[in-house]
């Protein structure tokens, strides 16, 4: 009695293990010195504002036992602060990387079931998920090239707050240019 007691126990370890978020290997607000310390990352995307610095990384490399295969997690530092995360599927004219619904069952297995309809494959939309310390927003939209943009945004209520005002104070800038 006591193995299957010990079999069931290890069972349904492995299903909620299985269905943990990604240790990311950051913390949000950490300081950009500490995170290119772990030696994970490559070199940053040239962004329009040297102020803001992505880190682009395979999600297989982060996460290996998400099978998020051709999804890529961008770390974007605001002056030197990480802000947020972004969980992007690398799609192609066929989006077949969003047609396997990885990222989609990701936000669903970790932040919050949401209704897709009959068909998953055929949502569009935009799920803004708040939990303690954490905003989550999901977005599936196709674009005017037939590209699904499909992604994941993770940060906090604080460091949201401050890279919209970041690009607030940029779009006042350029109107008034």
């Amino acid at each position: 009695m006591k193995i299957l007691i010990k079999s069931f126990i290890i069972v349904i370890l492995s299903i909620v293990s299985s269905y943990s978020a990604c240790d990311l290997k950051a913390e949000f607000g950490e300081k950009k010195e500490v995170f290119e310390k772990r030696e994970m990352i490559g070199r940053t995307f040239p962004l329009e504002y040297p102020e803001l610095e992505v880190f682009p990384v395979l999600a297989d490399d982060i996460c290996p036992n998400q099978k998020l295969k051709d999804v890529g997690i961008e770390y974007r530092f605001l002056n030197n602060e990480l802000v947020a995360i972004n969980f992007v599927a690398l799609n192609d004219d066929r989006n077949l990387v969003s047609e396997k619904l990885l990222l989609m069952n990701y936000v669903k297995n970790n932040y919050k079931k949401f209704d897709t309809g009959k068909n998953p494959n055929s949502y569009e939309g935009v799920e803004v998920i708040e939990k303690t310390n954490l905003f989550v927003v999901y977005q599936r939209i196709t674009g005017d090239d037939g590209i699904k943009d499909e992604q994941i945004y993770l940060s906090t209520p604080e460091l949201d707050e401050k890279l919209s005002k970041f690009y607030a104070e940029k779009e006042m800038e350029m109107t008034k240019n």
